[in-house]
């Protein structure tokens, strides 16, 4: 179903996949810069993930390069909170969050507290500190204390050996690879979905 996130002044478009019966557990997936949230990879898992018993909720929060660029970290963290607060209201009693690419650097950036894991597709971000790149340090990455599943394909310009070095630094995280995979997952969709099927909650639902 169509749907509409307000963040402050601001309405976003959005589409919220759901299950037959009522569920405790919500998904959110966060777009790349310029992949997603709506069709191919994201499309097939949001109705995967409703047929198995979440409610999957994707927002279009900067339909085009202009909005991204005018963009602050408070606009996307307050974006992050607003689209996890909507699943909350909503009955969600689980958060996920799935984030691709530049979706996953805000993810790890302002994870908010209500989330209870994380899945990384491709994240665009460096592990450790780089002042010329956008990275994150090893004490911000062991700050976030909820599983994590990083899926990384061994044919992306983000390399495999900066993809474990992420998963190295938090307490709780794992890497999957996907061979032949690059940066945008075009090519194996039923892989990356079920690698990132196999890392969600058991979704309790109410009669």
């Amino acid at each position: 179903m169509d749907v509409t996130l307000d963040v402050g002044d601001e309405r976003y478009p959005g589409r919220l996949n759901v299950p037959d019966a009522e569920t405790d557990s919500g998904i959110l997936m966060v777009p790349g810069a310029g992949h997603g949230p709506f069709g191919d990879v994201f499309l097939r898992f949001a109705r995967t993930a409703a047929n198995s018993g979440h409610q999957v909720a994707r927002f279009e929060t900067w339909p085009f390069p202009t909005d991204l660029e005018a963009k602050t970290d408070a606009d996307f963290a307050a974006e992050l909170e607003a689209s996890v607060d909507f699943l909350r209201d909503r009955g969600c009693e689980t958060i996920t969050v799935v984030a691709k690419s530049f979706g996953g650097r805000i993810a790890l950036w302002h994870l908010p507290e209500a989330v209870d894991r994380l899945v990384l597709w491709a994240p665009a971000i460096l592990a450790g500190d780089h002042d010329d790149e956008p990275s994150i340090s090893d004490d911000d990455l062991a700050s976030i204390e909820i599983p994590v599943r990083l899926l990384q394909g061994d044919e992306d310009t983000l390399s495999m050996e900066n993809a474990a070095a992420l998963v190295d630094a938090l307490p709780t995280g794992e890497l999957v690879e996907l061979p032949g995979e690059d940066h945008s997952f075009r090519r194996d969709h039923e892989r990356v979905i079920a690698e990132t099927m196999s890392f969600l909650p058991e979704s309790p639902t109410h009669d």
